[in-house]
């Protein structure tokens, strides 16, 4: 997002883009989407003849519905995510444990020099 700079109310001219140095949250540029496109509304008046007219509000309204639906698309795979982060650190636990009584199992069994074939490292 960037903001946007003009040199005078009565300047024809485009106005200038600016990089953005302060990040917002996702929820401050949609609400900034909504204030801004309910201004536009109200003043269609003045800002219809410079561009922001009924079909601008509605392809601004449009982006900004898209945008909803993606970050709660984004927030559905968020919760996802972190059912599976749990399930697989769950699973990875499993298999340590299992991973270390085979090994147990082996050292027991086997004899020191055969530990390298089960990928036991350890020298006791």
């Amino acid at each position: 997002m960037s903001e946007v700079e003009t040199a005078s109310e009565t300047d024809t001219q485009e106005p200038v883009v600016k990089a953005r140095t302060k990040s917002k949250s996702f929820a401050t540029i949609l609400k900034s989407g909504d204030n801004m496109s309910s201004g536009i509304v109200e003043h269609s008046e003045i800002l219809s003849p410079k561009g922001l007219n009924d079909a601008y509000v509605e392809a601004l309204n449009t982006l900004i519905g898209e945008c909803r639906v993606i970050d709660n698309e984004q927030e559905i795979l968020k919760g996802q995510l972190k059912e599976k982060t749990t399930a697989l650190q769950d699973k990875a636990k499993e298999l340590r444990d299992a991973l270390g009584y085979c090994g147990a199992i082996v050292k027991r069994v086997m004899p020191q020099i055969r530990w390298v074939d089960f990928g036991i490292t350890a020298k006791k």
